[in-house]
């Protein structure tokens, strides 16, 4: 059984009002605060707003990432947040909130729709914030919002168990809150205001924040990624930061690795590359410096490193088995334990802590890339953009709030969401006799009417680039994977077929790469939703060999 979406996890099927009624909503919100004046001059911080938006879980993956998707429920100036508090700030969220779940809405069809917030994203700090958490992760004693987990515990033992955060032993920390004069009781400072809902509890309602800087790519990846960099450079020696600064900068990256570039990595400091460049150097490490590793399968580090890798292909995919989860589960407990007992003078963070949680999230909030917070926090260019445009900050937050409306407006005028596909590249008629054997029998077999069916050579479907020469996987099994090679893009009907290049592969245990062998004689002409994956993968040359780095791991 596959988790595709938000809906396969148990925070869904376990929501009793999405139970009893069926047809309700499932709201997703999103909090974050962000700068709309430049961080470094004199007006930062006065400025700064705390928005809140919000999405449905029942919109497409593919749609729900736009940022036109996003709504706006709510801004407000940090500073006012700060001075009345999340009671007074979040009162007309909660009663809204509180109306959809017991009331809803007149539907145009004339049915009473209900709605339920099943998840409430944000980062660590933020999160922490609206649950009520303490938010001093360097010093609490207690800084998982998942678990009871103490420093001193986690300290010793990386991997201890700890009683998970319930309902129950929240609402007995509030009353040790309120009947003493302690400030924070196991990690818990107050009592949430969207507790008050009837079927959200924030114990079981904030997902992890897989992307931007607090958990992965600009957590964990930052900071160990960089440490065993620096191992490989300053301690043994099989390259220098110069060979491999010089490397990225000459490597002609492709398609989406183009536009995420990793930054210059400096001696012994953590990666300064935002969550998608330090997704980049991590994928593409193997390819950039994996010759120069000696012994690579005998290196700790280096297979630490990989390990890493696998972690965070698995972490990502947008579809996962339960026995990957299970998988999942195994990589971390020995990822956490090796880079504790390799690297003991370098301390695990609370960041660390968050990954054993991993497994059992992506259970109850299904595949965590659909929680992916760096779409979100795309929204806040809009605002940034119109507030150094309108040039009036009185009462900014207002004018703000009602210029996205008249955005949303006209947007609302024509279609809802982006059409399914969008021809970007050149197009030609499709002629069948003008192409090889190969691809006419492949179109043959694939039962495709030839009439109106266009040729391009580029073509967007549902958000995703697809180009010639991609590879895209067409079988995986845990003994082998079959690769694709786009070679004809076909649309027809409003329906996208690839002409593919079949190729075996080999996976190269000491770079984490797939090393693709000659095509095979064999062409294929697949419909693009029939495809095991649909990511393309930019496919590249490493020593005469055509080789391939995953983006996410695939379930088979």
């Amino acid at each position: 059984m596959l988790l595709e979406d938000v809906s396969d996890g148990q925070n869904v099927k376990d929501n009793l009002l999405l139970q009893q009624y069926p047809s309700s909503l499932s709201l997703m919100l999103y909090q974050d605060a962000f700068e709309v004046v430049s961080p470094l001059g004199p007006g930062k911080t006065k400025h700064k707003i705390l928005a809140v938006y919000m999405t449905l879980g029942e919109i497409l993956p593919h749609n729900r990432s736009s940022v036109d998707a996003m709504q706006i429920v709510s801004l407000c100036r940090e500073a006012d947040f700060k001075t009345f508090g999340h009671n007074k700030v979040f009162a007309s969220l909660i009663a809204d909130l509180k109306d959809l779940e017991e009331t809803g809405f007149l539907a145009a069809d004339g049915n009473m729709i209900k709605a339920v917030l099943i998840a409430f994203l944000g980062g660590n700090l933020g999160s922490h914030c609206v649950g009520g958490f303490t938010e001093n992760f360097s010093c609490s004693k207690h800084f998982c919002r998942y678990c009871l987990v103490d420093r001193e515990g986690f300290i010793k033992n990386p991997l201890a168990l700890c009683p998970k955060r319930t309902a129950d032993n929240y609402k007995d920390s509030i009353e040790i809150l309120s009947t003493t004069d302690q400030s924070v009781v196991n990690g818990i400072k107050c009592n949430s205001v969207f507790n008050s809902l009837k079927d959200f509890h924030v114990c079981s309602g904030l997902p992890p924040c897989l992307g931007h800087a607090h958990d992965l790519y600009e957590g964990v990846v930052s900071g160990d990624l960089s440490l065993y960099i620096d191992t490989l450079v300053q301690v043994e020696k099989h390259f220098t930061y110069n060979e491999l600064n010089r490397a990225v900068a000459k490597f002609k990256h492709i398609g989406s690795d183009a536009l995420s570039k990793p930054c210059e990595v400096k001696t012994g400091q953590r990666l300064a590359g935002s969550a998608a460049q330090n997704q980049c150097l991590l994928r593409l490490l193997p390819l950039y410096i994996g010759e120069k590793i000696k012994d690579p399968v005998d290196n700790e580090v280096w297979q630490l490193c990989l390990k890493l890798r696998d972690i965070v292909e698995l972490v990502c995919a947008p579809q996962i088995s339960h026995n990957d989860i299970a998988y999942l589960k195994i990589m971390i407990e020995e990822y956490i334990y090796l880079r504790h007992s390799m690297f003991p003078d370098k301390a695990l963070k609370p960041k660390h802590h968050y990954l054993p949680h991993y497994p059992e999230l992506i259970l109850h909030f299904g595949p965590l890339i659909h929680l992916w917070t760096l779409r979100f926090k795309s929204k806040h260019s809009y605002f940034k953009q119109c507030s150094r445009k309108v040039h009036n900050f009185v009462n900014l937050c207002k004018t703000l709030a009602e210029r996205h409306q008249l955005l949303q407006s006209y947007l609302l005028a024509g279609q809802t969401f982006p059409p399914t596909i969008q021809i970007i590249g050149e197009a030609n008629d499709y002629r069948h006799h003008l192409y090889n054997s190969a691809t006419q029998d492949a179109v043959t077999k694939a039962n495709v009417s030839n009439h109106n069916m266009l040729d391009v050579s580029a073509v967007v479907y549902k958000g995703t680039k697809y180009v010639k020469g991609h590879v895209v996987v067409v079988d995986h099994t845990d003994e082998s994977t079959e690769f694709g090679k786009i070679v004809v893009i076909l649309v027809n009907d409003s329906k996208l077929y690839f002409v593919l290049e079949l190729h075996q592969s080999v996976r190269l245990i000491d770079l984490g790469l797939y090393c693709l062998h000659c095509p095979t004689d064999r062409s294929l002409c697949v419909n693009v939703d029939s495809l095991m994956d649909h990511y393309p993968i930019p496919l590249y040359n490493m020593a005469d060999l055509f080789v391939v780095s995953l983006h996410h791991s695939v379930s088979s």
